[in-house]
């Protein structure tokens, strides 16, 4: 009869851990023995990877990070910026849009089936200014965000599949006061999945005056404060937000250096692991172009473009296993289309991008078609966002201990 029982317990265990996350929030409040079980590490683990390894669905769910106006009888672009840039919170709202992408089963050529399923309102002080809010990276449901503002609370962890929020606490790294001869230059935020130790982190560099070497602090999920690390920087990150991406426990953020005395683009790789900078460079060919970084394929992936419209993009795939090689292949160009930016690979052929009048749209590689998603931003395209995402129930609380 216990052989029995527990064999009752494993099943539940199996079929539980295949539900989405808003389903195991639900059942968490049935039983007291789900609601431990649904908390244990193990079962949080168990989740995650069959999210991940899910095969049965022909579906994508989507994050997009976009800032809408609460009167939508406002058309004027001018006063649109002067709200999004100037305005309180009472004219306008970011949200964290969750959206299930499709394609249309009524064979529709002009749209993807899509549904929101969720809004998730993002609070102050990180939507106070949605020029310089922007998501950081993500990783196993978990999403960092942060501003350009260099605040000490403007990083917070979020996992909107359990609607939670954690603002990361006060650096400890000793902030110079802003006078003329020694301040805070500029700050650059990483985030992702240390594998050996099971541990996901959230790096920042922050760059002084010319007085002062860049310094680099970490904080660890679970922790209660940031810890300063001995790394080195060897040059300038930029602050472009499409230039950063996070990819197999490595963060990149492309930028500047020094090679014997000629200035060279490169891309700054932060191991989650050992801690530690390297330089990773792009193709000969992508010097001159706008760059954005994504992945695609299991691969990081170059996507570069030059400024006039309408717009070619070319597609640089980074296949080689040691990710510092730099070993990219052309794999694809893009023929001109009235595009702004791209964004992220939702399907191995399809990709999200914004067009020219702030919509979000999604291009196939395959068929070289646009269609539509029923959501836009009133911002400006370069402070869209979207990422593909993978629902999950771990908490980004600070007490949160992962085993």
């Amino acid at each position: 009869m216990a052989q029995s029982s527990k064999l009752v317990e494993e099943m539940v265990a199996q079929f539980l851990s295949r539900l989405p996350s808003k389903a195991l929030i639900r059942f968490k409040c049935i039983r007291k023995s789900w609601y431990n079980l649904i908390n244990s590490p193990s079962f949080v683990d168990q989740n995650r990877f069959n999210s991940m390894n899910n095969k049965f669905t022909s579906s994508t769910c989507i994050i997009t990070k976009h800032t809408v106006l609460k009167d939508s009888s406002i058309t004027d672009r001018n006063e649109i910026s002067n709200i999004l840039v100037y305005g309180n919170n009472d004219k306008k709202q970011t949200l964290l849009s969750s959206l299930t992408l499709c394609d249309n089963l009524d064979g529709d050529d002009q749209e993807l089936y899509c549904i929101i399923e969720d809004d998730l309102i993002v609070p102050f002080p990180l939507c106070r200014n949605s020029y310089n809010f922007y998501i950081v990276g993500h990783c196993d449901g978990i999403i960092c965000l942060s501003s350009f503002l260099c605040d000490d609370r403007d990083i917070a962890l979020c996992n909107p599949s359990i609607k939670e929020f954690n603002h990361l606490p006060k650096s400890c790294i000793h902030l110079p006061p802003k006078d003329e001869d020694d301040y805070v230059h500029e700050c650059h935020v990483g985030f992702g999945y240390d594998s050996k130790a099971k541990v996901y982190k959230v790096v920042r560099i922050v760059d002084f005056s010319s007085s002062h070497r860049p310094r680099v602090e970490v904080y660890t999920l679970g922790a209660d404060c940031w810890r300063e690390i001995k790394a080195f920087v060897l040059g300038n990150i930029c602050c472009q937000r499409s230039l950063h991406t996070h990819f197999k426990g490595v963060y990149y953020w492309s930028g500047f250096t020094y090679i014997t005395t000629e200035l060279q683009l490169v891309l700054f790789a932060f191991d989650m692991s050992d801690e530690l900078f390297y330089l990773v460079y792009p193709p000969e060919a992508a010097f001159g172009s706008d760059w954005n970084l994504a992945v695609w394929k299991e691969s990081l992936l170059l996507i570069t473009h030059r400024e006039e419209a309408p717009k070619c993009f070319d597609l640089w795939l980074n296949e080689d296993s040691d990710f510092l090689k730099g070993s990219w292949t052309k794999y694809f160009t893009i023929k001109p289309i009235e595009v702004d930016i791209p964004l992220v690979f939702w399907k191995s052929n399809e990709i999200l991008m914004v067009n020219v009048d702030r919509r979000i749209v999604s291009y196939n590689l395959d068929t070289q078609t646009l269609k539509c998603l029923p959501i836009h931003g009133a911002e400006d395209p370069i402070c869209i966002y979207a990422i593909n995402y993978v629902n999950s129930i771990i908490s980004v609380k600070r007490n949160n201990k992962l085993e």
